[in-house]
């Protein structure tokens, strides 16, 4: 009995070395987030600054207006199988730079 333990130990540790290593996630790219939804959890319309912004969710896609107004853009990182368009948090910023309005989309 336990000759037939240590055979399995062995079968099973030997198994899980032959497992290939797991991938490591490449990091997000400026304008990229994992989950729009997840992101306006970390962020608040009439409190957070464009700085505050900034260090929640990283560098945005930034469309700025003569008005002084700014829409930041972020994506969502598909998954390798999905086809469908990325869902994006769109984010308005008036010349005050205090959060106004977010979109999903």
């Amino acid at each position: 009995m336990t000759r037939l333990a240590v055979v399995a130990c062995v079968f099973v540790t030997g198994c899980a070395l032959l497992q290939p290593p797991t991938k490591e996630p490449a990091p997000l790219r400026p304008g990229e987030i994992l989950s729009a939804q997840a992101a306006t959890q970390a962020i608040s319309v009439g409190k957070s600054t464009k700085a505050d912004v900034r260090t929640a969710l990283g560098e945005a896609g930034v469309i700025d207006f003569d008005s002084g107004y700014e829409v930041w853009v972020y994506r969502e990182r598909l998954k390798e199988k999905a086809k469908p368009p990325p869902t994006e948090l769109v984010l308005l910023f008036p010349p005050s730079g205090i959060l106004a309005k977010t979109r999903i989309r």
